[in-house]
């Protein structure tokens, strides 16, 4: 068998998988959360036996490194410290002299993960509008994660004239094809409905995920002339095609643009989901929040759930806080004073002090409270009805604003 390099060893990813989410281990996971135990990556991941000091790991087939990385990375991207095999399963893992039978094993296991229940791992997703066909097609963050290896899988695959890669590769694209037209629809439902809280989240989404399909088609310098180059690139960014003609109804591109505008909304100032939705370094450091499933984090700046679902999951079994919620409120009050004209943090810590009054005193009292401002008093203040109702309602102001700009 044909040695091809790889990366990290496959007992360290483990390491670092049951690190950042020690729960995927539990005996108890199938009782607690029977969705996340039958997720394909998780179940691949809690049969691996990693080999010790003493045994001769067991050699893996290239394709099941593979999965291992895939699944690795699908687990723990919406975690707070994912492991680190972007670049591996994007392209290293497919290099020229790979096998067609190897590689066609590849892509069949990424045109499978597709379809996998992202939910069981992630917040970050919403749903079509209510009441519309698409009330239950799910568009997540995790989509833009197989675009990449879609994406990756055909641009290996065009590397062949051989019949069964030409073919494998057509099915990439029309799979590709039509996720992005799922992406598209269901914005279309949200922006007709005029829900624009969920327009928001769905934008945020859309971009992320567009833009990661962008850089792997840079990363495998995709000839311009490639038919998923003209097609599909720079969605977000441009409107028309090379021939004038509006792509997806223009709705990729509002979602794109939405996502960088900067949002009036009255008394608070503005804000952008460009500038929320960023790494959140600050909260990897509170190991308290790799314990649960359900601290993972959401879209920002919609905190509001994660923060009650935190300060409950944390809180002793008197109801007191603990010290690990202690920990991770400062870590959030830090954190949020540092970054101004944001604000999920702000959100987070008002749901920590709605379920304990007391933290308002910490808050007052907490390092940099000579920096608050009355700004910062305003957002703990807004119910969180108010506070999504005043993004929403931007939100749709401006995309009525945003096609005169093409």
């Amino acid at each position: 068998m044909a040695k091809h390099p790889r990366g990290i060893a496959p007992e360290l990813l483990f390491t670092q998988v049951r690190g950042t989410m020690p729960y995927l281990f539990s005996e108890s996971l199938a009782q607690e959360h029977p969705e996340l135990e039958q997720f394909p990556p998780a179940r691949l991941w809690r049969g691996f036996i990693p080999a010790n000091k003493e045994e001769k790991a067991t050699e893996l087939s290239h394709s099941d490194y593979f999965r291992l990385c895939l699944s690795a990375h699908y687990l723990t991207c919406g975690t707070p410290v994912p492991t680190d095999v972007d670049n591996q399963i994007r392209l290293k893992l497919w290099p020229a002299k790979l096998s067609l039978e190897t590689a066609i094993e590849m892509a069949e296991f990424v045109l499978q993960s597709r379809h996998w229940n992202f939910s069981t791992v992630s917040t970050r997703y919403t749903t079509g509008a209510p009441g519309s066909a698409l009330e239950n097609e799910k568009l997540s963050g995790h989509l833009g994660e197989w675009f990449t290896v879609s994406c990756a899988a055909y641009c290996a695959m065009r590397k062949s004239k051989v019949p069964e890669a030409v073919g494998m590769a057509e099915k990439l694209f029309t799979a590709i094809e039509s996720e992005i037209a799922r992406h598209s629809e269901i914005f279309g439902s949200l922006w007709r409905a005029k829900d624009g809280a969920r327009s928001l989240k769905a934008a945020a989404n859309i971009a992320h995920n567009f833009g990661d399909l962008d850089r792997v088609m840079d990363m495998w310098e995709l000839p311009i002339g490639d038919p998923l180059r003209l097609r599909f690139y720079k969605l977000t960014a441009l409107p028309f095609d090379g021939d004038k003609n509006l792509r997806y109804q223009g709705r990729l591109w509002v979602a794109g643009e939405l996502y960088k505008s900067k949002l009036p909304l009255g008394s608070l100032g503005s804000g952008s989901l460009a500038l929320e939705n960023h790494r959140h370094f600050a909260l990897r450091k509170p190991r308290s929040l790799r314990e649960k499933p359900e601290f993972v984090l959401p879209t920002a700046p919609f905190f509001d759930d994660w923060g009650f679902a935190v300060a409950k999951g944390l809180s002793e079994a008197d109801g007191q806080p603990s010290a690990e919620l202690l920990d991770v409120f400062d870590t959030l009050a830090e954190a949020w004073i540092r970054q101004p004209g944001t604000f999920a943090y702000g959100r987070g810590l008002r749901s920590f002090m709605v379920t304990h009054p007391e933290l308002e005193k910490r808050w007052s009292h907490s390092p940099g409270a000579a920096s608050l401002s009355p700004l910062h008093s305003q957002v703990l203040a807004l119910p969180k009805e108010a506070f999504e109702a005043l993004w929403g309602e931007a939100a749709l102001a401006e995309m009525d604003d945003i096609p005169s700009r093409a």
